[in-house]
């Protein structure tokens, strides 16, 4: 573990170095986070899905009342409790979310832990084996807000969850890109599933897209 920019990394990361000593910053996707707050009506619960080191959840802590963060990667884990050391109101959840429960192989990027996934089209090779659930699984109530960036499995994190969005209906915040055919018809299948449960796109931000009832 190294400390970078007020953020403790582990000491495989490369990527985010980069990515700070760019844009001469010591936040990430400050902006998109911003922007996704404009939409809340509540800041009683958030879920940060695909938690990493706590980028989002730091700020998502001192927001909301409460906060249930995701993040199935041990590393990650262990510099997101450090970066989370001044907020009590969190609880880490260290399994991944998907539409299935049980075990799932979770492809690692060790250069950059930002970009694990359980997405077997990553192209990335080397993987370990992780505890999976839905999030309806959970029956979690009075959620106002979800963070969703796991890295082309966003699709199938939304189909765990129809019940608790039904039951909820909270703002979403979905990394969408859309720089290819691929990620286009992926982006097609979340919105047809969010259409079906009353979502509308109400703004975009980089690569982040907003969803409301």
């Amino acid at each position: 573990m190294k400390l970078v920019n007020k953020w403790y990394l582990p000491d495989s990361e490369t990527n985010y170095l980069e990515y700070f000593k760019n844009l001469k910053t010591d936040q990430y996707q400050e902006k998109q986070r911003q922007y996704s707050m404009k939409f809340l009506s509540n800041k009683r619960t958030a879920l940060d899905i695909g938690a990493n080191i706590g980028f989002w959840a730091r700020d998502i802590c001192r927001i909301f009342k409460k906060v249930e963060l995701f993040e199935p990667h041990k590393l990650n884990i262990e510099c997101l409790q450090k970066n989370l050391q001044d907020y009590k109101n969190f609880k880490i959840h260290e399994y991944s979310l998907s539409n299935f429960s049980g075990n799932g192989e979770l492809y690692i990027d060790d250069n950059g832990l930002g970009n694990n996934t359980l997405s077997k089209d990553s192209g990335l090779t080397n993987k370990i084996i992780v505890k999976v659930k839905k999030l309806d699984d959970l029956d979690l109530n009075e959620i106002d807000f979800i963070k969703i960036d796991v890295q082309s499995h966003e699709l199938e994190v939304i189909e765990g969850s129809v019940n608790t969005l039904k039951r909820n209906s909270p703002v979403l915040c979905i990394e969408a890109p859309k720089r290819t055919e691929k990620e286009l018809s992926y982006l097609h299948e979340i919105k047809k599933i969010l259409k079906n449960l009353k979502y509308k796109v109400v703004g975009r931000y980089a690569k982040e897209l907003i969803f409301k009832k």
